[in-house]
């Protein structure tokens, strides 16, 4: 399918207005006509390599906007580049931050908009210590299937000083675009990686004990094109319809977690690629979410069943399938070719029993229980 043939559309969620499609990026130009400087947040490659950045260069130079950039962010990113990148857009004046990347970027973006504010460090803001007093605007071009960041309001960071890594709430994007054309420059691990990211949003919200109906159809249809169209990625990755719909399950994932948060998977992976920031986040999450969903399918077998059976019909709503939850899903991921482990990233036992002794786990795990978890994934 061509990109003419894919369907363009925009979604007001909460405060954003997300512009979706092939060439989504041009509705930018009404949204930034009128500012006078503009910082463009970046990684190092991506933004340049998917066109992104260019596409946008276009716009802002087309709008007569002066434009400076700040491509020090990295993957899992620490709180210091939330800092300096305030500290830049301050400088300068910057009238919005415009994020160009995945997860990373626009989660770093959102931060550094509150500091240039609001003044202090990051990680008073991680750890609560200050309060957000309003934000320069923030803008998202999101380059992945997997992150949700440019619909909800989370960010994720690393604080340098503690080794953890925490989410917060911080700010939703004014505007945002999703180009499934930015996507088709992820290298293969890579789009596998933040699939599994938008898999484990959708199924952590809805096996949330507070998740609303709407955010159980959320998730099962974000599920549902996860299972149709991630084995299509794989096996043609230059295919630009995958990736569309790719991008909208991950949309809908991601406005899934803004109603109702995730859990224990994406608690145990913040500790670990806050230990080794090497660790990509989905690859954590991939190789501790099977036998945590057994772990969630025994204490919520009816919402976990629901889901998976968009995998497996045979799965009943009973904590007896709770092996079944977990090879099921171990399964789905070895199809589409994940097979990573921790110790491929210089884990030992010894460093998960110190991930497993912090205690206060989601939906009442134990310690025992998250270092069998995290033994399972070495």
């Amino acid at each position: 399918m061509s990109a003419s043939e894919l369907k363009n559309f925009m979604l007001s969620y909460a405060s954003t207005t997300l512009y979706f499609g092939p060439g989504a990026i041009s509705n930018l130009e009404g949204e930034l006509e009128g500012y006078e400087n503009v910082l463009i947040a970046t990684g190092k490659r991506s933004a340049k390599v998917s066109g992104a950045l260019d596409d946008l260069i276009s716009v802002l130079r087309k709008l007569g906007v002066n434009y400076e950039i700040f491509s020090d962010v990295t993957p899992n990113p620490w709180a210091s580049q939330a800092d300096r990148m305030a500290q830049h857009a301050w400088s300068m004046g910057a009238d919005a931050i415009v994020a160009v990347g995945g997860g990373s970027v626009i989660d770093t973006a959102k931060v550094a908009a509150m500091i240039a504010v609001g003044g202090g460090k990051a990680r008073e803001y991680v750890y609560g210590e200050r309060k957000g007093r309003g934000c320069i605007p923030v803008y998202a071009v999101n380059l992945t299937h997997g992150t949700g960041t440019e619909v909800d309001r989370y960010s994720v960071l690393t604080v340098e000083e503690t080794g953890e890594k925490r989410g917060m709430v911080s700010v939703y994007p004014v505007a945002s675009v999703d180009d499934p054309r930015y996507a088709l420059t992820l290298p293969r691990d890579q789009s596998i990686y933040v699939s599994l990211d938008a898999f484990y949003h959708a199924y952590e919200a809805a096996t949330q004990p507070w998740a609303s109906p709407f955010v159980e159809l959320l998730a099962s249809e974000a599920l549902r094109l996860l299972r149709d169209w991630l084995p299509r990625v794989v096996e043609k990755p230059g295919d630009l319809e995958p990736r569309y719909w790719l991008l909208y399950a991950s949309m809908l994932a991601g406005i899934a977690i803004d109603m109702a948060g995730t859990h224990v998977v994406h608690l145990i992976e913040h500790a670990l690629s806050g230990m080794r920031p090497e660790l990509a986040h989905g690859c954590g999450l991939a190789t501790v979410g099977p036998r945590s969903i057994y772990y969630v399918h025994r204490r919520a077998p009816e919402a976990s069943a629901k889901l998976l059976r968009i995998f497996d019909q045979s799965i009943r709503p009973t904590a007896e399938d709770a092996e079944k939850a977990e090879s099921v899903v171990k399964r789905f991921q070895e199809s589409v070719g994940f097979d990573r482990s921790l110790r491929q990233y210089g884990f030992a036992e010894k460093d998960l029993a110190t991930i497993a002794e912090r205690g206060g786990w989601p939906l009442g795990l134990s310690s025992s229980e998250v270092l069998d978890i995290l033994k399972r994934a070495l």
